[in-house]
């Protein structure tokens, strides 16, 4: 009874030892990566905004406001794990495999040599805006002591038109106090331009401009030819697939049906499956991001998705050859393929 006990432990150990060494991996499923940037522009009313027009001759608007607009489209490939392409590769002593390297997604990337991965884009970094000017500094203590705005109004715009007559003496040549050279002249009349604008925004508000990235990503699937990626306002900027503030932007899909050629020829009856090493054989496919009026972008390639998916049979991995196999990490194909007798 005993030896029966010990026989059936060591049966199951053994298969738990012969399995331990087994990897689960998955396909890749072919992504598009979309890149927005958007401009936000802002604007604020200045606190003397209602007599701009009465004493500098321009209408400054009195409500605050934030537009938004698309300044660049792009599209590029990237992959996630197909969950419904979850394989277990046979690590087995019959089997000539040293190394397999998955993507921290899990995603098979080679066997028995190095893999290429998908590089990450740049992040994208905007321009640095300058400081914000604050027009109270630029004030004298008379007129910031005056308790009436309109009084406020008529003493700034005053100044607004002394630092115009200042410069253009100092342009001319007939200011009292004329700069040495020309640097010191450059510096007078960036000093005489910096005030006037601080002083106008008190009238004409402030408009300030920020451009942000929006990476969104678009998974094409068979039979979709057409889906709502996102909606864009000019009110609220990128909105979601479903909210009616915004216009539509589609993701336009359009199967190639274009195979690559299988390892196992047609006709003939596939192999036993003795690795559990399966490979993409992508289609090609042509998506584009477009609006109700236009084609934005347009990108073309292989995914895996849209093809099937083949098994690599023992031969290749026998003792006998050495066999570098290395996948496309976007659409999971056979990107090389080397394979050499062991002498």
């Amino acid at each position: 009874m005993y030896r029966k006990i010990f026989t059936s432990c060591a049966i199951l150990l053994a298969s738990v030892a012969a399995h331990a060494q087994d990897l689960t991996y998955h396909l890749p499923k072919t992504a598009v990566s979309v890149t927005l940037l958007v401009e936000k522009t802002t604007y604020t009313p200045g606190d003397l905004a209602i007599y701009s027009q009465r004493f500098l001759k321009k209408t400054a608007s009195l409500t605050a406001a934030e537009r938004y607009r698309i300044v660049k489209a792009e599209m590029a490939l990237t992959a996630v794990p197909d969950t419904s392409h979850i394989y277990s590769a046979r690590m087995e002593n019959k089997l000539n495999i040293q190394k397999f390297e998955l993507s921290d997604d899990n995603i098979l990337l080679a066997i028995n040599t190095e893999g290429r991965r998908i590089e990450p884009a740049a992040p994208f970094a905007s321009a640095v805006k300058p400081a914000a000017l604050d027009p109270y500094k630029y004030l004298d203590q008379d007129i910031l002591s005056v308790g009436s705005k309109l009084k406020m109004a008529e003493m700034c715009a005053d100044e607004i038109y002394e630092i115009r007559d200042s410069r253009n003496e100092l342009t001319r040549g007939q200011a009292d106090y004329m700069p040495k050279d020309g640097e010191q002249l450059s510096i007078m009349l960036s000093n005489l331009e910096t005030q006037e604008t601080a002083i106008r925004q008190l009238f004409e508000g402030t408009t300030v401009c920020d451009t942000v990235q929006v990476v969104m990503t678009y998974i094409p699937e068979k039979g979709r030819e057409r889906d709502v990626l996102f909606r864009f306002s000019e009110h609220y900027g990128v909105v979601d697939a479903d909210d009616l503030s915004g216009d539509p932007y589609y993701m336009a899909v359009e199967d190639l049906k274009s195979m690559p050629e299988r390892i196992v020829e047609p006709g003939k009856k596939a192999p036993k499956d003795e690795t559990g090493i399966w490979i993409a054989l992508p289609g090609k496919v042509r998506v584009s991001l477009e609006n109700m009026e236009a084609k934005i972008s347009t990108l073309e390639f292989s995914a895996a998705q849209f093809g099937e998916v083949e098994n690599l049979n023992a031969p290749l991995f026998s003792k006998k050859v050495e066999t570098r196999l290395v996948l496309n990490p976007y659409n999971g194909g056979i990107e090389s393929i080397e394979s050499q007798p062991i002498k």
